[in-house]
């Protein structure tokens, strides 16, 4: 996601991704250390980071939110390292291959 200022986000390729959130699955606790934005199949609630996207509730709390982060506008979230990374698996006529951790 990029944060383009004033609670503008910009979506980046593959985002929204569909996981479960820790609420309905709590074995997904680690996902509030996932550095795009995810929905869940279960409750339909955006997330990204520990935050719910409904709980930002104005333009001022998105851009707090993402200062608190460390970006700047124009920045991305993907290059936040917070600890955790989805694997890109690509599949392809030669097999697959694995990026991330």
């Amino acid at each position: 996601m990029i944060w383009r200022d004033n609670g503008v986000i910009e979506l980046e390729d593959g985002e929204p991704r569909m996981r479960s959130c820790w609420k309905c699955n709590a074995a997904h606790e680690h996902l509030k250390k996932v550095n795009s934005l995810h929905v869940c199949f279960f409750c339909g609630q955006y997330w990204i980071f520990d935050k719910y996207i409904e709980d930002l509730k104005s333009d001022n709390d998105f851009d707090a939110f993402f200062k608190e982060k460390g970006l700047t506008p124009g920045g991305s979230t993907q290059g936040i390292d917070a600890g955790y990374r989805l694997a890109v698996i690509e599949f392809g006529p030669t097999g697959s291959s694995i990026e991330g951790e």
